[in-house]
């Protein structure tokens, strides 16, 4: 059985993943966006990785605080 600990410990873990992941992506398009010309014909931005990436951290941080509610109020877990 998961204790509500064990649940919030594995979505703290896979937030703090998310959030690197996010960082990484950060960087890479800062560093492709650095390396393009300045020109008026400058290719548009590639941000499906970091936009992929946000959305994972935004998930997981609404699961965590739904989590977190429901372990304040009680409320039944799997593995409870």
């Amino acid at each position: 059985m998961v204790s509500a600990n064990e649940l919030a410990d594995a979505l703290d873990a896979a937030r703090v993943a998310a959030r690197a992941e996010y960082r990484q992506a950060v960087v890479a398009l800062a560093g492709r966006e650095a390396a393009k010309d300045a020109g008026p014909d400058r290719a548009p931005a590639d941000v499906d990785r970091l936009h992929h990436a946000r959305t994972r951290v935004i998930a997981l941080d609404a699961a965590w605080d739904e989590l977190s509610q429901m372990i304040d109020e009680g409320a039944p877990l799997i593995g409870d």
